[in-house]
């Protein structure tokens, strides 16, 4: 028997938790209807503690926190938050890398695993120590690689590392967590053609709030870093409707090894806890998502000035991951100096994958062949990947 989630008993259980009852804006209500209708309909949740319920709960309480937050810090509504780049490629391209190398540098930043996970002060916290919420976030971590044993070999998930901003964007239920995370195929076309400016204007607020608390305790404020592929799963226009100028680093690879790699990976996520999950039916869906993400990506490229999109391809960064981090801080305009090429060493070195067990796949599991992907993604490959060969 599977578990049916209930609007209404979602907002009140998060106005119960946290003994709030503004949520501000109501456009979020659209959006989350329509989720829930997706879940309840396809997603077969074994428990409404799975997946989506418990995430859809703990986001309507963050917007509640959220908007306590600017009534209790109105000055965190004076914060700018400045982009130094959106990395925006498919997922399995290096693009995680990438983030790391550029976050590493001394002059710019990206959001905390525990961050996202727990973006406003929990009750008692004092603003020089996130502590709390640090200490919530490795617990939440081991919890997870408990009921996702395979995880960890396909992504290194650490409270401590940086982590993508599609995690607060959970927070206004556009998001491609979702559909990764259960098999609501429908919600995840749906949500990549609504308009996503209201989703990211929200994120700027999370991001508005926690610069603010970093500044409270002493960090400086520098430009971010984002990256998630959700940007090319939907969200890019309305991610360049709050930051228009930001330049675009897009990372390439075959996708013969993106998406067998990405249907493992939402493999792990969902196989425990949907009675409806089909597993070979996962090729189909993600590689349609992906040939429409690339197309809409490059309706959205032909309007943007040249230079603005910086391209990476992934065995530029295999090969040479500090010289990419260069070329590519160069192309921002930020250049690259000792303490750059420093920090995005330790970054590499840290960042090794020897030491986390291989992550193994096939991609007939998922219903796909060689062939395939080769035939469904060849104006792709041809535009970005063969003039290297």
């Amino acid at each position: 028997m599977t578990s049916q989630l209930d609007v209404e008993t979602l907002l009140a259980e998060a106005r119960a938790e946290t003994g709030l009852d503004d949520f501000g804006d109501p456009w979020f209500l659209a959006p989350l209807e329509k989720l829930v209708g997706f879940v309840n309909r396809d997603a077969g949740l074994v428990s409404p503690e799975s997946s989506a319920g418990v995430r859809i709960r703990g986001a309507l309480a963050d917007r509640l926190k959220l908007v306590q937050y600017f009534k209790d810090h109105p000055a965190a509504e004076e914060e700018r938050v400045e982009a130094a780049c959106a990395i925006v490629g498919l997922p399995r391209t290096g693009s995680t890398m990438v983030h790391r190398l550029l976050a590493s540098s001394p002059r710019l930043t990206a959001l905390w695993w525990w961050e996202t996970a727990f973006p406003l002060p929990f009750p008692g916290e004092t603003a020089s120590d996130p502590g709390p919420r640090q200490e919530a976030g490795k617990q939440l971590v081991d919890w997870l690689l408990t009921e996702w044993p395979d995880f960890e070999s396909i992504d290194p998930m650490d409270a401590m590392a940086i982590n993508e901003e599609v995690v607060l964007l959970d927070r206004t239920f556009l998001s491609s967590t979702y559909d990764s995370m259960m098999p609501i195929h429908e919600y995840g076309f749906w949500q990549a053609e609504q308009d996503q400016e209201p989703a990211f204007r929200d994120l700027y607020r999370f991001m508005q709030a926690i610069q603010h608390q970093r500044a409270a305790r002493g960090e400086p404020r520098r430009p971010w870093v984002f990256k998630t592929p959700h940007h090319l799963m939907g969200g890019l226009a309305g991610f360049l409707k709050v930051w228009p100028e930001a330049k675009l680093v897009m990372t390439h690879r075959d996708v013969g090894e993106v998406v067998p790699s990405y249907c493992s990976m939402c493999c792990s996520l969902t196989v425990n806890s949907s009675t409806t999950y089909r597993k070979e039916e996962q090729g189909a869906h993600w590689s349609r998502r992906f040939a429409e993400g690339l197309a809409r990506l490059e309706a959205i490229r032909a309007t943007l000035p040249a230079g603005q999109v910086i391209d990476v391809r992934y065995e530029e960064t295999v090969r040479d991951p500090v010289g990419t981090g260069e070329r590519v801080m160069r192309a921002l305009g930020l250049g690259f100096d000792e303490a750059d090429a420093a920090a995005m060493a330790d970054c590499v070195e840290a960042n090794r994958r020897e030491g986390r067990p291989r992550h193994k796949y096939t991609p007939d599991q998922f219903g796909l062949t060689p062939e395939g992907i080769a035939a469904d993604f060849a104006e792709y490959h041809s535009r970005y990947l063969e003039t290297a060969r």
